[in-house]
């Protein structure tokens, strides 16, 4: 399953088989921009606020339980260019901390 969704198309980003707590799992990076045509109900102070972020989705299988899944999400503005070394090390910490990741059976 993995492999199937390491295949499908990520708009504005990729996504890569990795590996966390010793299990195959997914990573998919893209970007998420604020899409200036679209007309918008929200009101005028959070349409100021939309700023274009980066985000980052691990998918991992919860092991011995075929159907399981777990998501764990992170997205950032960063310093408001998402393509600034700022946001890059945001995301790099996010890594960090998704790689700490163990499965605990009490």
């Amino acid at each position: 399953m993995i492999a199937q969704l390491a295949n499908e198309d990520v708009p504005g980003g990729r996504a890569t088989k990795v590996d966390v707590a010793g299990a195959p799992a997914l990573r998919r990076a893209y970007r998420s921009t604020v899409d200036e045509e679209k007309p918008s109900s929200a009101p005028e102070a959070v349409e100021q606020a939309a700023l274009p972020t980066q985000r980052v989705d691990y998918v991992i299988p919860v092991p011995d339980d075929p159907g399981r899944w777990i998501s764990i999400n992170f997205s950032t503005p960063g310093d408001g260019d998402i393509d600034s070394e700022f946001t890059g090390v945001l995301v790099e910490l996010f890594d960090a901390v998704v790689g700490t990741f163990r499965w605990s059976y009490e």
